[in-house]
């Protein structure tokens, strides 16, 4: 089930950004580094909060009751840019690959459709979670550039950050 993301969700969003990031299979998913991860659930209750104070969109996604995933969106402030906004998502290990960020991704490209002026979905996706890059191109999204060796991890390799979009 998808539904909105309510500040006593912030604790299960928190410990799904942490389990992605502490685990060493997916640690290279996320740009935050694991010393970075925030331990102020305050901080994500206001991420909540303002995120419906300005008609973006986050939501979670629950199994049996269990928050098990989230995915925000935030459209751009700037007049400029304010056809377009950027997308985060994170699906605790135990339930990938089960379509649960199609799913997510099908609710996000259905409400973005109701939002006016809204044109253009963004994300960056680092060159490891090839995962998570099938998904986005099975969805419509196109690749639209590569930061080469954005991303520098704690053991001295690097990542790319793959820049794609989806045009509603």
């Amino acid at each position: 089930m998808i539904r909105l993301a309510q500040q006593s969700d912030a604790e299960a969003i928190m410990d799904i950004k942490k389990e992605i990031i502490l685990l060493e299979k997916t640690s290279k998913f996320f740009i935050t580094s694991p010393n970075e991860l925030s331990n102020d659930i305050n901080l994500e209750k206001e991420r909540i909060q303002e995120s419906r104070e300005k008609n973006n969109l986050f939501v979670v996604y629950e199994v049996e009751k269990a928050v098990v995933g989230f995915m925000v969106f935030r459209r751009y402030d700037l007049t400029r840019l304010h056809h377009a906004g950027s997308l985060g998502m994170g699906i605790r290990n135990a339930y990938t690959n089960q379509g649960i960020g199609t799913k997510l991704l099908e609710y996000l490209i259905n409400w973005a459709n109701q939002q006016e002026g809204l044109e253009k979905i963004c994300l960056g996706v680092t060159s490891s979670n090839q995962r998570a890059i099938h998904v986005y191109k099975h969805i419509g999204f196109i690749e639209e550039g590569v930061q080469r060796k954005q991303v520098k991890y704690e053991d001295g390799t690097y990542g790319d950050d793959i820049l794609m979009a989806y045009y509603i």
